[in-house]
């Protein structure tokens, strides 16, 4: 990626890219084979959608997907304590993928539902950069993962905080900072405009450091 970046940073949507002026990241947990809606992507094996008898082709699938151009980061990937996946199986896939990140040097994205801790402990060793996506946390759950260093991304939880959404939100230190849209078809735009009001700085000023940890994440 050369040049300026677009204003807006979309870094995790599942819906492809249509906007010139947002740079998004489109999310694929299958159809590895086919061609992508979106120039950039993420790819990774979600845990709701995994199963112990084909986790080992969709492994193969995936590590041979990631490794083209445009697909800028792995995951989501992840563990998750609400969905019926067998835990085991989760956490063999996560850890393969954390693995996988670490070969071909590309960020992660995690999804954590109830299991912080247990995420932090695979990523202990990590390398790559991180990203907990989805965020919609009290800050007594995610302080570990800013004091990891990780970064935490907010959708649409931010456009009808409650308060303990708004202290997580103004806990993280802006280096640590991204937003995204996920499923929900919220407007990037909405979700920029009002973080910089939750922070009480200028929009642009979100957009900036944005860009600059987009940088460093996803080279």
């Amino acid at each position: 990626m050369n040049g300026q970046l677009p204003m807006f940073l979309d870094i995790h949507t599942h819906h492809p890219a249509s906007d010139q002026d947002v740079l998004a990241i489109e999310n694929r947990h299958g159809g590895f084979g086919d061609a992508a809606a979106s120039r950039y992507v993420s790819a990774g094996l979600h845990p709701w959608y995994i199963r112990p008898e084909t986790l080992s082709d969709d492994l193969g699938a995936l590590r041979k997907y990631a490794t083209q151009h445009g697909v800028l980061a792995i995951g989501e990937c992840g563990l998750d304590k609400l969905t019926k996946t067998d835990w085991h199986t989760q956490c063999l896939a996560f850890e393969w993928q954390i693995a996988l990140a670490e070969e071909l040097e590309k960020p992660l994205i995690v999804h954590c539902v109830k299991a912080f801790e247990e995420c932090l402990a695979f990523l202990k060793q990590t390398g790559v950069p991180v990203v907990f996506h989805g965020i919609n946390n009290r800050l007594s759950v995610t302080r570990p993962v800013i004091d990891a260093g990780y970064f935490l991304s907010f959708g649409k939880a931010l456009l009808h905080p409650n308060d303990a959404i708004t202290q997580a939100f103004r806990a993280v230190p802006m280096e640590q900072l991204f937003l995204e849209t996920d499923d929900t078809g919220a407007d990037i735009r909405e979700i920029y405009k009002t973080a910089a009001q939750l922070r009480n700085i200028p929009e642009k000023e979100i957009a900036l450091q944005l860009e600059t940890n987009f940088g460093k994440v996803f080279k």
